[in-house]
């Protein structure tokens, strides 16, 4: 395969690599800030090392709303900074990741009372600090317009605007950083937690680290330590002598998944209920989910799910901005839950609080990143070195490369993602594969599409569904473990293919088969095939809204 190897073997080699010698910089958190600090790091020619306790993205970067955006919304806070950092960010990672970054046309609906004019100074605001491209610049809208592409909209209607945001899956753009990071020389594993921190005549040394399948605890030796834990960035720092100088504050978000064709929608559309409640509706394929909530959390950081609260609270957005639907419970396929690590500001509720990041550096020198939101992961990769350059005493340059250089799969070969698609769905079709697996392929893996092709002309059963009108192949198993580093069946049927989600039954129809193949390749015996089925059945449950408030979370 023309894709590196990034599987167990590599993922030991790394440890023991850690272990053997020291690092420029080791960096605690696999999520979308740590992979692309990592990322960055090696890219200017660190030694690099990133750890992560459970999967790469397993926390929050695989349960946001799946946007990369130009933070429009942000104009209402008057934090002018922000978008126009959102919105060049935006644009590096479409040329990074052309086949991960998708445009979203947005519709804004106006009703009876809202002023045209005010929206319309805004919008004009927003693309002249995005540096909108013609064809991203909004467009006023009539109502029949915006009927057409919402057909079961509330009324009155009195027309909107179409503004561009971008889609993405925020789990594949987080194990991409993590797989670059390693393509350049990093040592990079998960299922692997720090433990303790080292420390020597008061500085930070590097940690312990404890391999959470063996238990076998190696120490990574560092002249530079990060924390990128996001909502667990408080209790990282416990692990040292210092006091967190600021409190993060968890805000729960939670999205509910429908059927297109219950909820039909074309790209996405912001929502104002008739009671104030806002949110949103995203299409993606033949699914379209609802958001979000956005309120204060003190439960357990791992695996949080969406309560009863959250789900009658968006449901009931859901209702009001679609009255003629008659949505009901049953109509929700799926449910997710994510934590956004804000920075609590005395007296703002976690809807007001700022989406920035901050850089904290402890006294024994941890250096921790908080805050801060998925489309600008690389510019707080920025800021964070310029803190490790300075721990280093060196000049690290700056990170142009992270801008310049594609990501696994977005390589298109000078093509654009639309003759790039219509090429793998012509490909994959005349080796028998369906056009909505086709096309749902191409947007996850990009030019790495090459490899499963390869698979399935070396035996055309990995180019088989896993299970029976499945749009995920069994060559997808496959590729999750040799090339992305899969340890347990939720690391596949969730962040390597997104069947958790989004598919009609969590993807339990396909864990068996997709079991059976990972128990070859990982040498599960049948006891560890039943334990990881059990553990994946339970976490589909917890994201099945009957279920969700009442499971206990079972490991991801």
């Amino acid at each position: 395969m023309d894709s590196r190897p990034f599987g167990p073997v590599e993922r030991l080699a790394a440890l023991d690599a850690m272990a053997g010698r020291p690092l420029d910089l080791l960096v605690v958190g696999g999520g979308i800030t740590g992979c692309g600090i990592a990322r960055d790091a090696a890219l200017r020619g660190l030694s690099v090392g990133l750890v992560e306790k459970a999967d790469f993205g397993s926390g929050t970067s695989s349960r946001s709303s799946k946007l990369v955006h130009g933070g429009v919304r942000y104009l209402a806070y008057g934090d002018v900074a922000l978008v126009r950092e959102s919105a060049h960010e935006r644009k590096a990672l479409v040329a990074i990741a052309p086949h991960l970054v998708h445009p979203l046309p947005f519709l804004f609906p106006l009703y009876k009372g809202d002023s045209k004019a005010k929206f319309r100074v805004g919008f004009t605001m927003f693309d002249k600090l995005a540096g909108s491209k013609p064809e991203e610049r909004h467009r006023v809208l009539s109502a029949n317009q915006i009927r057409e592409r919402a057909p079961a909209l509330r009324e009155p209607l009195t027309g909107g605007f179409e503004f561009m945001e971008y889609i993405t899956d925020d789990a594949r753009l987080t194990l991409e950083n993590a797989i670059s990071a390693a393509d350049h020389s990093a040592l990079v594993a998960n299922r692997a937690a720090v433990t303790s921190f080292l420390v020597e005549e008061g500085r930070l040394v590097g940690a312990r680290v404890r391999d959470e399948l063996d238990g076998r605890v190696r120490e990574a030796r560092a002249t530079v330590v990060v924390n990128a834990t996001g909502p667990w960035a408080e209790a990282t720092i416990g692990l040292g002598d210092s006091p967190a100088p600021r409190h993060v504050l968890p805000s729960k978000g939670i999205h509910l998944l429908f059927r297109a064709e219950r909820l039909p929608l074309q790209g996405a559309l912001a929502l104002k209920s008739p009671s104030g409640r806002e949110g949103f509706a995203i299409r993606r394929w033949s699914y379209v989910y609802v958001g979000t909530s956005d309120v204060a959390y003190d439960g357990p950081l791992d695996g949080p799910l969406a309560d009863r609260a959250a789900i009658e609270d968006v449901l009931r957005m859901a209702q009001e901005c679609f009255p003629s639907l008659a949505l009901t419970e049953s109509d929700v396929l799926a449910t997710w839950a994510g934590l956004r690590p804000l920075i609590a500001e005395e007296g703002k509720a976690p809807r007001d609080t700022s989406r920035h990041d901050e850089v904290w550096r402890s006294p024994e020198g941890l250096i921790s990143v908080v805050g801060g939101k998925l489309t600008t992961y690389r510019r707080m990769a920025e800021r964070v070195m310029v803190h490790v350059g300075e721990e280093l005493g060196r000049d690290l340059g700056d990170s142009r490369r992270t801008a310049e250089v594609p990501l696994p799969g977005g390589g298109l070969g000078g093509r654009d993602f639309a003759t790039f698609r219509d090429h793998t769905v012509t490909a994959l079709g005349a080796r028998g594969v369906s056009p909505a697996a086709a096309e749902r392929i191409s947007w996850l893996y990009g030019s790495r599409v090459e490899d499963l092709l390869r698979l399935g002309d070396a035996d055309p059963r990995w180019l088989e569904p896993l299970a029976p009108g499945s749009d995920a192949l069994r060559g997808e198993v496959r590729l999750a473990v040799d090339n992305g580093m899969a340890i347990t069946l939720a690391d596949i049927l969730d962040r390597r293919t997104g069947l958790l989600l989004f598919s009609d039954d969590h993807g339990l129809a396909a864990a068996p088969s997709a079991a059976a193949i990972a128990a070859e390749l990982l040498g599960w015996s049948d006891a560890d095939v039943a334990a990881q089925l059990d553990s994946y059945r339970r976490l589909a449950a917890g994201h099945d809204p009957a279920g969700a408030a009442a499971t206990v979370p079972a490991s991801g």
